[in-house]
């Protein structure tokens, strides 16, 4: 159960944050792996994975269906935004350090009673 559960939170997670032609880009990545295995049967899946996405771009005989491969080449264009919504307040802030509280008064004039008196529009009166 737990299995099906994994797997339906890592695809509900690749739905939302990558292209679903990059997901469905990942049978050329095995049929590639099999092009490569046949003619060399000693590279592992890992070798694969390091030689066509961690290493510099070789361009060699099979350059184009390189570029076929899951997010790999211009076809990968879209970015992602990640978004942390907050449920709960924070009730125990993280004090902040070199910063103080300034405190700063308005403008009113000593004279005056009210800011609003010498005006046509007046706040409404009890």
């Amino acid at each position: 159960m737990k299995n099906a559960v994994a797997i339906a939170l890592m695809l509900l997670y690749f739905s939302a944050n990558t292209e679903l032609k990059e997901i469905a880009r990942i049978q050329i990545l095995f049929e590639h792996f099999g092009e490569h295995r046949a003619d060399n049967s000693e590279l592992s899946f890992f070798d694969f994975i390091a030689l066509h996405y961690f290493s510099e771009e070789i361009n060699d005989g099979d350059f184009q269906r390189d570029q076929e491969l899951p997010f790999k080449g211009d076809h990968c264009e879209s970015p992602v935004l990640f978004v942390a919504i907050l449920t709960e307040r924070c009730t125990n802030p993280i004090p902040l350090r070199g910063f103080t509280e300034k405190v700063i008064m308005p403008y009113a004039s000593l004279f005056n009673s009210s800011l609003f008196q010498f005006t046509i529009w007046q706040p409404p009166r009890a």
